[in-house]
């Protein structure tokens, strides 16, 4: 455990949840190959698509729809259905279909391994800290063990910007009625998560437990860890 800043206890405890409770690296690199797989065999005439070829559809529904850029969900969707309706499908069964792989994505994406310690350090804090998850992905939590963890898990839709921009610390504190500095955030993304809790005026635990780049450090946490269960010493 390694002090940037000072620091003190704070109300609530707020954590992203990809990278930061458990290794997403693996999980999230098999659904995309495997919906890639299903739409090109089940849909595309038997061919896999490429990763490109899904990149440029999603691409051109964010340049066309710039507001929906931050729900990755319906950008998803979106792009499952322009690829379909260029190939020729109906609008409204490529809706259909789109719809249905978006469930499938998320269905196989959500197969995520919970560390032991990571939920044993959530069930530790949760008697003395009201626990949130701000989380800029799309995994669905009601698939793992770590719901019961939180009382509540806050993403981006339609109409909310992603981490680093304020909207979900706003939600957090708001819902709480803490200041931002009587927030403390736990999360791995010198970018979303680190200069988006800094920014906004959260202490800042910087975990860099299954990632580190320090080369992509703008602003400092007030501490980083590099193992979860050392929330407890700092917490606890």
């Amino acid at each position: 455990m390694i002090f940037y800043k000072s620091f003190k206890k704070p109300r609530i405890v707020c954590f992203d949840l990809d990278d930061t409770l458990y290794d997403n690296t693996l999980p999230i690199a098999y659904a995309e190959q495997y919906i890639l797989r299903v739409i090109g065999y089940r849909y595309l005439g038997g061919k896999t698509l490429s990763p490109d070829g899904y990149a440029e559809a999603k691409k051109m529904v964010v340049s066309r729809c710039s507001e929906i850029r931050d729900d990755v969900s319906l950008v998803r969707y979106f792009a499952y259905r322009k690829l379909l309706d260029d190939y020729g499908y109906e609008r409204n069964k490529s809706a259909e279909i789109a719809k249905s792989l978006i469930d499938e994505f998320i269905r196989v994406r959500s197969k995520i391994e919970i560390p032991e310690a990571s939920r044993e350090i959530l069930q530790k804090l949760g008697r003395q800290y009201p626990l949130a998850a701000l989380s800029n992905g799309n995994a669905d939590m009601n698939c793992t063990i770590l719901r019961k963890c939180f009382d509540n898990i806050w993403i981006p839709v339609s109409g909310f910007s992603a981490k680093p921009a304020p909207d979900l610390f706003i939600i957090a504190s708001g819902y709480y009625g803490v200041a931002p500095h009587e927030i403390l955030f736990v999360g791995d993304d010198p970018q979303n998560d680190v200069f988006g809790a800094i920014r906004f005026g959260c202490q800042m635990c910087w975990q860099t437990q299954y990632r580190r780049s320090e080369s992509d450090l703008t602003v400092l946490p007030n501490v980083m860890i590099s193992d979860i269960r050392e929330l407890a010493d700092l917490l606890l």
